[in-house]
């Protein structure tokens, strides 16, 4: 009886509802806790929303150092039918079949489709999942197609489905009111793209999925000890399209724009691209942020301001509605509106050139912090790609399985975030696979063309041919001549330039560069400030691979940012200085310095507090070493006098290690004193500790990396610091003090009081 009213109230609720997509009571219906897979087995993938319809059942850890969430288990329609998606097939096999919660979720389920279902199964069947199928009275049959029984009412698929006659097939099923449960290969996947160094490739069946408003994304979740059952409560905004709109411009939290990162853009990328342009949902999203038809493209005469979070998202979105409007997949010849202004014109009588261009690799990692394998880095060309154009590609046959990408424009952040916005303000990186023997690449925005090349190549050199593309400014230190740079190269016509070392790009507007007459000069000084910092990171001043700064007329993050692809710096005076080899050999450029620095600290060991400290080491060893100005070079950092005085009052008004902390150039007074007192050969001797220590020595909490800090400072100088820490409130154990208790105590004298 009890199960004729389940049936009946099921029956009820779809009929109410229009085939509804509050599924979710009844598939957690007496199931309190859903495990993770197991270490072994697939782990989770995850889901996306990309329109109203799918409703979201279980969840799970995304482990980034907070507290973000996402999609593993998700219920959609399509048609008359449903679709149950599954973040791995583990939960149709023995080990899982095992927790009873498991068994409870499936057997809601099978009652959501109807008593005594006919089933299909394509792909490997386990046993377990096979006799569970059967005991719940359920018709079971495997199959290799899908053109499938009559009375058919599940279908399982745990593998990709990429013959479109078979997803046809698939979708009729579902539409005519057929359920499909599919269990996502994407772990699998995951292993095996890990195993032989290959990108995961786009799922086939995910075409199908789309249709329901679902996405199969190309991550994967592991199961941990903080992150062992799956969560079916409390689901956060930013995880459903239908309630993330609102979430979009509120405040966000710091671990929030975790969210966006990982989660919010992706999933408003694939709305947006998949998508087609009547689709209720863009209506949804313009109305409530009243987004007009048309676009407004800023410049510097008529910035866009941007004051609150409601502004900025809407300037986003519409974004993103024009260049879905303008298709430019579909339309190559397409040009984006303002791209004159930025990244720029070429002048339509600049000659289109046919070239073969012969690129020196330089890839790899010499101990600073750098993405992980594999990892494609750019390789300067020497060319631009107009807006709007076509440029052919030619390659080798035997550079076809190198997974070669070209790369059209260096200006890759979107910047609608900004208070003020002053070009066209999206991402403008164009990449093109280059699978073929001849590839044609294109940007609405126009861009240089770069070569990305993996890091896993054992090539020195790559050559390829590039048809329809414009010469830019390219000056290469050791390779091209000062007189042809004055007399032709300066002046080639594309908007952007590159002057480069073997250790350092510099991309910069033409405009900045045509009255350059000193390249030689200029590029080897930026050679000594990059073997400056090698030397203070304790790394071979011939470097594996090039360091870039880019500038940019907005920038993402900051006054200047770094990542460990790039430093983005400003087009203004500090790109003057920057490119003026007397006047910054002279005067210096902190911020240019502070930059470069970021990409050499030692990452790894710093402790909170320190991250904007130890970078500054590196901009005071370049101001002392290259320009020779001694460590007493800042505003903040104006004279000894001037340092012992911030120290002392300090001191005196209740230090702590907060505040020490919260100050930078505070803290960088601390190892000011060091140097002052014992020299960079201290500095030096303590990154050198650093350097040897092995990865599986790494400190693991903060304290270990301040006690690691003082035990290393305290051997590199020979003196107890004990005394020096505790005044300044860094807090070390007893454990680290004792380790350098026979070395003699050392106290500035200057802060010791009457």
């Amino acid at each position: 009886m009890k199960r004729l009213l389940y049936i009946i109230s099921l029956f009820l609720l779809t009929a109410c509802t229009g085939n509804a997509q509050d599924v979710k009571p009844l598939l957690l219906k007496g199931v309190t806790a859903l495990p993770m897979p197991n270490k072994g087995e697939p782990p989770v993938a995850v889901f996306f929303t990309i329109n109203e319809k799918p409703e979201i059942i279980a969840l799970t850890k995304v482990e980034v150092g907070v507290d973000l969430r996402a999609t593993v288990i998700m219920s959609t329609t399509l048609g008359k039918g449903r679709m149950l998606l599954f973040g791995s097939p583990a939960y149709f096999s023995a080990a899982q079949l095992g927790n009873n919660n498991v068994k409870q979720l499936l057997k809601n389920a099978l009652q959501i489709a109807g008593t005594k279902p006919r089933i299909a199964y394509f792909g490997k069947l386990d046993s377990a999942f096979s006799n569970f199928l059967i005991k719940e009275r359920a018709k079971l049959y495997t199959t290799e197609s899908f053109k499938l029984k009559r009375g058919t009412d599940i279908l399982i698929v745990t593998t990709d489905v990429t013959n479109k006659v078979d997803l046809d097939h698939i979708e009729q099923f579902v539409n005519q009111g057929g359920t499909l449960w599919f269990a996502s290969p994407r772990g699998n996947l995951a292993d095996k793209a890990s195993e032989d160094n290959s990108q995961p490739y786009e799922l086939g069946i995910n075409c199908l999925l789309l249709k329901a408003g679902a996405y199969n994304y190309d991550m994967v979740i592991n199961k941990s000890e903080t992150n062992a059952v799956l969560i079916t409560d409390s689901i956060p905004d930013y995880l459903h399209i239908k309630t993330v709109l609102p979430y979009l411009s509120g405040k966000k939290e710091w671990f929030e724009l975790n969210a966006d990162y990982y989660l919010v853009d992706p999933m408003l990328n694939m709305v947006f691209k998949y998508n087609t342009p009547d689709a209720p949902i863009f209506k949804t999203i313009k109305d409530y942020y009243q987004i007009p038809d048309s676009l407004q493209v800023p410049t510097k005469d008529k910035p866009q301001l941007l004051s609150t979070g409601k502004e900025k998202i809407a300037a986003k979105l519409a974004y993103m509605f024009y260049e879905k409007s303008m298709d430019f997949k579909n339309n190559p010849t397409a040009k984006v509106k303002g791209y004159e202004n930025f990244p720029g014109a070429v002048p339509p009588t600049a000659s289109r050139v046919k070239q073969e261009i012969q690129v020196s690799v330089k890839v790899g990692t010499q101990g600073l912090i750098d993405p992980p394998s594999v990892y494609l880095r750019a390789h300067t060309t020497g060319l631009y790609i107009p807006a709007g154009e076509k440029v052919k590609i030619t390659i080798s046959d035997q550079d076809l399985k190198l997974g070669l990408i070209a790369q059209v424009g260096t200006h890759g952040d979107n910047v609608t975030h900004l208070d003020r916005i002053t070009r066209f303000a999206t991402d403008l990186v164009k990449k093109f696979e280059l699978k073929q023997r001849t590839t044609e690449v294109y940007s609405p925005y126009g861009g240089l063309l770069l070569l990305n090349i993996p890091d896993t190549t054992k090539l020195k050199s790559i050559s390829l041919t590039v048809d329809g593309a414009v010469k830019a400014p390219y000056f290469k230190l050791g390779e091209t001549s000062e007189a042809d740079w004055i007399s032709s190269i300066r002046n080639y016509p594309a908007p952007w330039a590159e002057l480069a070392t073997d250790n350092i790009v510099l991309t910069v507007p033409s405009y900045r560069i045509r009255e350059l007459n000193n390249p030689v000069k200029l590029m080897k000084f930026w050679d000594e400030v990059m073997d400056a910092n090698a030397e203070l990171a304790v790394i071979d001043k011939k470097r594996v691979h090039q360091e870039r700064i880019i500038v940019d007329n907005d920038v993402a993050y900051g006054y200047m940012f770094t990542t460990w692809e790039r430093i983005v710096v400003p087009d203004d005076q500090s790109c003057e200085w920057m490119l003026n080899e007397e006047f910054i050999r002279k005067n210096g450029s902190w911020g240019t310095f502070h930059e470069l620095g970021h990409r050499h600290q030692f990452g790894n060991f710093d402790f909170p507090g320190t991250g904007e400290v130890t970078v500054n080491l590196y901009t005071m060893y370049v101001y002392d070493k290259v320009l020779h100005k001694g460590v007493y070079n800042h505003d903040n950092l104006k004279t000894k006098a001037d340092v012992i005085n911030r120290i002392k009052t300090y001191l005196d008004d209740n230090p702590s290690y907060e505040k020490w902390s919260a100050d930078p150039f505070l803290a960088l007074s601390m190892y000011v004193q060091i140097i002052d007192r014992f020299g960079w050969g201290a500095i030096l001797d303590a990154h050198k500790a650093y350097r040897k220590t092995p990865e599986s020595q790494y400190p693991k909490t903060d304290q270990d990396k301040r006690d690691l800090w003082f035990i290393n400072i305290s051997n590199a100088t020979k003196r107890n610091l004990s005394e020096f820490f505790d005044t300044w409130k860094v807090p070390v154990s007893d454990v680290a003090r004792k380790s350098v208790q026979h070395y003699q105590s050392w106290f500035p004298e200057e802060l010791r009081k009457p």
